[in-house]
């Protein structure tokens, strides 16, 4: 859980997934886990958004 935060911390939203999905496997029953992959979604939302607005 902690190589998750700190890549999301530095940015790195595919690899942070990739370790919080990892651990949610160990710890399946983790809030803090599924509350961390739930940001990672909205981020990757938001960029998807910001990138179809500056097609137009």
């Amino acid at each position: 859980m902690n190589m998750g935060g700190i890549e999301h911390i530095k940015g790195s939203y595919i690899t942070a997934r990739g370790y919080y999905e990892k651990a949610l496997q160990l710890v399946p029953n983790s809030k803090l886990l599924k509350e961390n992959l739930a940001k990672l979604d909205r981020l990757e939302k938001r960029f998807q958004e910001v990138q179809e607005k500056d097609q137009t």
